[in-house]
C-alpha cells in the first residue's frame, strides 16, 4: 500500500509539535516539583510541651497524708514524647530530686508530719524544648495523737491496810507517743476525793502526815501535751492503828559473860552482865507507825544516832569508874514516825583485866571450897597492874572465907598489889586529882598473918601470892 503525498507531508509537522509540548512540560515541571536539596519549600515548626498542671496534692492544700504520691498533667501539642524533671523539698525554690522521668507522678517517700513542702515540674520534648510549671506547695497532716497511758501500779497498793502515816504516793504513767505528761492528783478521806495537785510533773506525791486508822481514797488523771487525758481507777488504803514501840537490846544479853566480844558464859546464880574487852552492841525496834530513828546512850552520853530500825555499835570501853563502880548503863531509845518514843536499859559491868578471874568467878562466888577475900577501905593511888590492881592501903578491912574457917582483919599504911581480882571493883574516888579511893572488891585466896604496917586478925597463908610489897 502506498501513502498519498498529502499524508506524508503532514507527518513531520505532528512530530515536531509533539516534541515541543513534551520539552515544555519537562521545563515547567522542574520549577513546580521540589527535588532533594534543591527544594525551596518552608520546613514544619516544633511546639514546646504543655505546661505541667493539675497538681495533686493541690496547691496550698493542707492535712496531706505523709505517704501521698505527687501527680500532675503534662503532654505535648505535637505529640512528641515528653520527659519531666521533678523538684521537691522543704525550701523554696525546691531542689531537683528526679530527672528525665517519663511518668507524670513521683513518690517522695515518707514525709514529716505538719510540714510545708514545695514542688515544681519542668517538661521536656525530644526537640529539647521545655516548659516549666509554677512552684506548688502543700502541708502534711498533724501527727496522730494517742492519749497517755492509764495510771497504774499504785503505791500503797489498792486496799492495803496498816499503811504508815508518812507514806509517799506513787504510780506508773507515761505516754505511747513519748509526749510530755502531767498529772492531776485527787486525794482525801472520802470516796470522791478532791483535786489537791494539778499539772504535777512527777509520778510521786507526798500527802503529808496522815491520820491513824483512816481510809484514804485517791485517783490520778494523766494529760499529754495535746490535751488528751486518761483517768486511772479509784484506789484506797487504810493507815495504821496506834500501837506500842518495842525496843530490844540483842547484845550484850543480861546475865552473860563476854570476853573479847565473844559470849562465853551465862550466869545462873548471879544477876550481872560482865564484859571483858570491847563489845559489839546490837539493838532493834519495831512500831506500828514505823521506826524513824534510834539513839544509843551510855552513862547518859549520846554515842550515836541511827536512821534505821536497828543499830550496831562497837564499844571500846576503857577502865573508868562510873560513880561507885565499874558498872555502866546502856540505854537505847527508839522514835517512831509519829514522834513517840520508848527506851530500854541494860547495866553492864566492864572490865579490862585478864579473863581468868572471871572464868573462876562463878565458882568463887558460889562455893567456900575456893578461898577468897573481900576487901573494903580507903586506899591511895589505885592502879591497874596486869590481872590485878595495886594501891597504898590507908585503912582497909578484909574478910577471908576459906575451907572450914573465916578470918577478918585490917591493913593500915601499906603498899600492896593484888594479882587476881574476882569480879568488878566498886569504888568512890575523892580528894586532889581523885587519888584517894574508897574500894570494895573480892580477891582470890586470903590475907597473910602479917601484912606489914599495922595489921590484926590472922588470915590464910595464900596472901603472899596475892599481896606483896613494892
Amino acid at each position: 500500500m502506498f501513502m498519498n503525498q498529502t499524508t506524508m507531508r503532514k507527518y513531520p509537522l505532528k512530530r515536531v509539535i509533539t516534541t515541543v509540548v513534551v520539552v515544555s512540560a519537562l521545563i515547567l515541571s522542574a520549577y513546580a516539583v521540589p527535588f532533594g536539596r534543591f527544594t525551596t519549600a518552608t520546613p514544619v515548626s516544633n511546639n514546646p510541651p504543655y505546661e505541667p498542671s493539675n497538681p495533686s496534692p493541690a496547691n496550698g492544700s493542707t492535712d496531706i497524708n505523709i505517704t501521698c504520691t505527687l501527680t500532675w498533667t503534662g503532654g505535648d501539642p505535637d505529640g512528641d514524647p515528653v520527659t519531666y524533671d521533678v523538684y521537691f523539698g522543704m525550701t523554696s525554690p525546691p531542689v531537683l530530686v528526679a530527672a528525665n522521668q517519663s511518668a507524670t507522678e513521683y513518690d517522695p517517700g515518707l514525709m514529716n508530719y505538719s510540714t510545708l513542702y514545695y514542688w515544681k515540674i519542668i517538661a521536656w520534648d525530644n526537640q529539647s524544648a521545655n516548659t516549666s510549671g509554677p512552684v506548688w506547695e502543700f502541708t502534711t497532716e498533724p501527727r496522730p495523737n494517742n492519749p497517755p497511758c492509764v495510771p497504774n501500779t499504785p503505791s500503797p497498793a489498792h486496799n492495803t491496810t496498816g499503811v504508815a502515816l508518812t507514806t509517799m504516793l506513787s504510780w506508773e504513767g507515761g505516754d505511747p507517743d513519748n509526749d510530755t505528761v502531767c498529772y492531776d492528783v485527787y486525794f482525801g478521806a472520802i470516796s470522791t476525793p478532791p483535786l489537791i495537785a494539778a499539772n504535777h510533773t512527777t509520778t510521786t506525791y507526798d500527802p503529808g502526815m496522815l491520820a491513824m486508822n483512816t481510809t484514804y481514797y485517791w485517783m490520778i488523771i494523766a494529760w499529754d501535751s495535746y490535751h488528751a487525758s486518761a483517768a486511772g481507777p479509784l484506789w484506797k488504803f487504810t493507815t495504821i492503828e496506834e500501837g506500842a514501840i518495842v525496843v530490844t537490846i540483842e547484845r550484850p544479853l543480861p546475865n552473860h559473860l563476854y570476853i573479847q566480844d565473844v559470849d562465853r558464859h551465862e550466869f545462873t546464880r548471879i544477876n550481872q552482865t560482865i564484859v571483858y574487852g570491847p563489845i559489839t552492841i546490837n539493838a532493834s525496834a519495831t512500831a506500828d507507825a514505823g521506826i524513824d530513828y534510834m539513839e544509843l546512850w551510855i552513862d547518859g552520853v549520846l554515842k550515836e544516832t541511827f536512821n534505821a530500825s536497828n543499830l550496831t555499835y562497837h564499844w571500846k570501853h576503857i577502865i573508868q569508874f562510873n560513880g561507885l563502880s565499874l558498872t555502866h548503863k546502856i540505854t537505847v531509845v527508839a522514835f517512831d514516825t509519829l514522834g513517840q518514843n520508848t527506851s530500854t536499859e541494860l547495866n553492864v559491868t566492864t572490865w579490862r583485866f585478864h579473863p581468868l578471874p572471871f572464868i573462876l568467878a562463878g565458882v568463887a562466888f558460889g562455893s567456900t571450897l575456893v578461898p577468897h577475900t573481900k576487901i573494903k577501905g580507903f586506899v591511895f593511888n589505885l592502879k591497874q597492874t596486869g590481872a590485878g590492881i595495886s594501891f597504898f592501903a590507908l585503912h582497909i578491912k578484909y574478910t577471908t572465907v576459906g575451907l572450914l574457917k573465916v578470918a577478918k582483919g585490917t591493913v593500915n599504911l601499906k603498899r600492896v598489889r593484888v594479882n587476881a581480882v574476882l569480879g568488878p571493883v566498886s569504888m568512890l574516888k575523892f580528894g586532889p586529882l581523885n587519888k584517894f579511893t574508897y574500894i570494895s572488891c573480892t580477891i582470890l585466896g586470903g590475907l597473910p598473918n602479917t601484912v606489914g604496917g599495922r595489921a590484926s586478925s590472922p588470915g590464910s597463908g595464900l596472901v603472899r601470892q596475892l599481896l606483896s610489897r613494892k
